[in-house]
């Protein structure tokens, strides 16, 4: 029998420049480079108090969530109601949209890191975590795409994810952020409505990474492959994609586990409704943070990955986690006891020969 669970205290929600909130809901993900949410307002007097493009930010109980724009704006009325809708949105959307801006359209030995900022003409501001990333020998803008669109290109080989932050600014991460506090169990801080679903869409028993090098004749140079094996499919499905870059044998082993992992982590979806929209030391759930959970008749039982997180607010406070294993999103083996439909590949180290 699960115990009924109690919803968790209002926060106090601020949009600024916008009249009083009615409810809101908020998603954040760490596949996703611009944050968005949606709101319901108080309107009264004549006019609009508020326009597409206005500046804002939302903060709950004083800490904030998302720094960026009012996308969208409709409002209506009835013989007893008005109403007022807002949608908002990160300020990195503007290099998710807009083309990129360089002069030559070409960028040479620099990291991805510094090329993210090369890239971006409008001053979003680029993040990492501190990670030494390996030089590009040479990063080639299309005409007329986004910085984000090229960025994105050439981090598939680099085991990076690219998400923004509450402050507007874009991060290019390569670890979990941290774990948070406490435990997620069913019928404690879990509430009704859990799910997990599976899939093998997507997912492959071999991924080959096939590249060529710029230097040398010999096989090993022409036509290197990398496979890397996903042991949770069990008939044979092999995928063949093209190494984009340089391919030395590192890169495409890289490239080979991270897309096997990333795969089997998209097919998996445990979906978590918590009360609240704090962990147990009053910290706001982070998109690829760690967490414990603990729910036997979903089957997990150790450390999952926070993909993504609605909040939701209006008469309740509530939060759905969507969790994954961390290998999915770069980090290491949670050696949990969760159900085998979980797991993401191993860590060990794609096989690497030519063709």
């Amino acid at each position: 029998m699960t115990l009924p669970v109690s919803y968790g205290p209002l926060e106090t929600v601020v949009v600024s420049g916008l009249p009083p909130i009615m409810s809101i809901d908020i998603k954040v993900s760490a596949e996703e480079a611009a944050r968005s949410a949606s709101g319901e307002f108080v309107i009264t007097g004549s006019g609009l108090p508020v326009a597409p493009g206005m500046e804002t930010r939302i903060t709950a109980s004083g800490d904030l969530m998302l720094t960026g724009y009012v996308r969208d704006v409709s409002t209506g009325y009835d013989e007893a109601d008005r109403t007022l809708s807002c949608g908002l949105v990160s300020r990195t959307v503007d290099y998710v949209e807009c083309s990129a801006v360089h002069e030559s359209g070409e960028i040479l030995n620099k990291d991805v890191a510094a090329i993210a900022k090369e890239l971006d003409s409008y001053g979003i501001g680029i993040e990492t975590d501190g990670t030494k990333l390996p030089v590009e020998a040479r990063h080639k803008l299309s005409v007329g795409e986004s910085a984000f669109a090229s960025i994105e290109r050439r981090i598939r080989g680099r085991k990076l994810l690219l998400h923004d932050t509450p402050e507007g600014r874009l991060k290019l991460a390569s670890k979990p952020g941290g774990v948070h506090s406490g435990t997620l169990r069913r019928g404690v801080n879990i509430l009704s409505g859990a799910s997990a679903s599976f899939t093998e869409r997507g997912r492959y028993s071999e991924t080959r990474i096939r590249g060529q090098a710029t230097v040398g004749t010999e096989k090993q140079q022409l036509r290197p492959q990398a496979t890397a094996t996903d042991s949770g499919v069990t008939r044979k499905r092999v995928l063949i994609l093209p190494h984009e870059g340089e391919a030395t044998i590192d890169r495409m082993r890289e490239r080979a586990v991270w897309q096997a992992r990333r795969a089997a982590g998209a097919a998996v979806t445990a979906s978590i409704p918590v009360s609240g929209w704090r962990d147990e030391g009053n910290r706001i759930w982070q998109p690829n943070w760690l967490v414990q959970v603990k729910d036997d008749w979903l089957g997990i039982s150790g450390l999952m990955i926070i993909k993504s997180i609605a909040f939701h607010q209006s008469d309740i406070t509530s939060a759905t986690l969507s969790l994954a294993d961390p290998r999915a999103l770069g980090g290491e083996n949670p050696r949990g006891k969760s159900a085998d439909g979980y797991a993401a590949p191993g860590a060990a180290d794609a096989e690497y020969a030519d063709e």
